[in-house]
C-alpha cells in the first residue's frame, strides 16, 4: 500500500515522539551525542557501528557485497560512514555469519543488528537499508521484508533479478558459452577441480586462450555485453568461483538450461545442438528461489543507483525493478539514478553521498528526486 505525503510526514513526526521518549526513559545514553565507534559480534557475525557527533537519529543499516568464503573479510565501508556522517545520520554495518551467496544471511544478521542498535542506542529515524553488489539485492528485498521499521531503501550496483534468473542468465550461461568458444578451462559450469582456487585458475586460463583467438574474444564480449575483451578473464574468474560456492552451498546445480536458445553466434542452430546441457536439482532451486526474489512491492521511497556500464551487473538487471513496480503499481516509489562511468559499483564518496542525501530529502520532505545522470545536478 502507498503511503501519501501526509502519511509519511505523520510518520515523521512520530519517529521524532519515539525517538523523544526512548530518550527520557533510557536516560541519555539512549542517544549518544557521539562520535562513538562500536565493534562486536552478534550470532557469529562480526559488527561495527558508528555514530556521529551531533548524530540526528537517522540510522543507515549497510549490506556489504559478495565476499570469497576462503578469504578473510576486507573490513567495513568507510566511504558510507563519512556519507552517513555528513548528514547526520548512523551507520551499522554487519559482516555477516557466512560468506559467498550469503543473501540469506546478510538480511537476517542485517536485521538482528538493526535490533542490537535500537535495543542499545533507542529508535531511529529515518531508518535506511543500503548495500553495494549483493548487498544492493539484499537492500532491495529487505525494504519489502520489513516495510514497518525501513522508511528507504538505497541499493547499489545490485541486481532487481530474481536470483534464480540473474545467475542462470548472467553467470551459468556466460561461463557454458565461454566453454564453448574457448574449450580448455579446468571443470565447467558443475564441475570444480581446483576448489577454492577456482577464481584464479581459470582467469588465468581464460586469459591464455582469448589472447589466442582475438577475433573470437571480440565476438564473445558482443554476444554476452561485456564492455571489452580485457574483461573477460577476470569476470569469467569470478563468475565461476559463484558457481563454485553456490553448488557448495545449495548441494547441486541450481540451472536449467535444457529449454535454452542461445543466440548471437555466427551458428546459431549448431551452438543450440552443441552446447551441453544441464538439468537443475530441485533443493538448489529452491534456495535460490527464496534467497532472493525481488516483488516491487514496497510501501517506501527506493533509490537505486548504478553506472552506465557495467560488466558484472548490467543495467538491464537493476531496470527489472522498474518493471516490477509497474507490475505491483508502485512506480512513484522508485527512482533510478545513474553515474557516467564504467565499471561495477565504480561510485566516489561525493556520488555516494548525493544518492544518500536524495533519499533522505525525499523521505523526509516527500520530494522525489528526479531520475537520471546522478552527475548532472537536477
Amino acid at each position: 500500500m502507498k503511503r501519501s505525503g501526509a502519511i509519511r510526514g505523520a510518520r515523521w513526526a512520530m519517529g521524532v515522539a519515539l525517538i523523544t521518549i526512548g530518550v527520557m526513559a533510557r536516560g541519555q545514553s539512549a542517544r549518544p551525542a557521539g562520535p562513538l565507534t562500536e565493534e562486536g559480534e552478534l550470532g557469529g557475525a562480526a559488527f561495527r557501528i558508528d555514530i556521529p557527533q551531533g548524530w540526528n537519529g537517522g540510522l543507515v543499516m549497510y549490506a556489504h557485497g559478495y565476499e570469497r568464503v576462503a578469504p578473510a573479510r576486507r573490513g567495513y565501508n568507510l566511504v558510507i560512514v563519512e556519507a552517513a556522517r555528513r548528514i547526520g545520520y548512523a551507520v551499522a554495518q554487519s559482516q555477516y555469519s557466512v560468506q559467498g551467496w550469503a543473501a540469506r544471511e546478510g538480511i537476517l544478521d542485517t536485521e538482528a543488528l538493526r535490533r542490537h542498535f535500537v535495543a542499545k542506542y533507542g529508535r531511529t529515524y529515518p531508518t535506511i537499508i543500503a548495500g553495494h553488489s549483493q548487498g544492493g539485492a539484499i537492500s532491495f528485498r529487505t525494504i519489502e521484508l520489513y516495510p514497518e521499521v525501513y522508511d528507504g531503501a538505497l541499493p547499489m550496483c545490485g541486481t532487481a533479478e530474481p536470483a534464480l534468473k540473474f545467475f542462470k542468465e548472467r553467470v551459468f550461461d556466460m561461463r557454458l558459452l565461454f566453454d564453448y568458444f574457448f574449450p580448455g578451462l579446468p571443470g565447467s559450469v558443475v564441475e570444480f577441480p581446483d576448489g577454492e582456487r577456482t577464481m584464479e585458475t581459470v582467469s588465468a586460463k581464460a586469459r591464455e586462450l582469448i589472447d589466442a583467438k582475438p577475433e573470437a574474444a571480440e565476438r564473445f564480449v558482443r554476444m554476452v555485453n561485456l564492455p571489452d575483451v580485457n574483461s573477460i578473464p577476470g569476470v569469467i574468474g569470478f563468475w565461476s568461483e559463484i558457481l563454485r560456492e553456490l553448488t557448495a552451498r545449495t548441494g547441486g546445480n541450481a540451472f536449467d538450461n535444457r529449454n535454452t536458445v542461445y543466440a548471437g553466434s555466427e551458428d546459431d542452430a549448431r551452438l543450440n545442438r552443441e552446447i551441453p546441457r544441464h538439468a537443475a536439482d530441485r533443493g538448489a532451486v529452491e534456495y535460490l528461489r527464496r534467497w532472493v526474489t525481488v516483488t516491487g512491492r514496497i510501501s517506501d521511497p527506493v533509490v537505486a543507483v548504478h553506472t552506465f556500464v557495467d560488466q558484472l551487473v548490467p543495467v538491464e538487471s537493476v531496470r527489472h525493478m522498474e518493471q516490477l513496480a509497474q507490475l505491483a503499481g508502485t512506480t512513484d516509489l522508485f527512482v533510478q539514478l545513474y553515474v557516467d562511468r564504467v565499471g561495477h559499483c565504480a561510485f566516489n564518496a561525493e556520488e555516494t553521498l548525493e544518492a544518500l542525501t536524495r533519499l533522505d530529502r525525499w523521505v523526509r520532505t516527500g520530494e522525489r528526486p528526479p531520475p537520471g545522470d546522478i552527475t548532472r545536478t537536477p
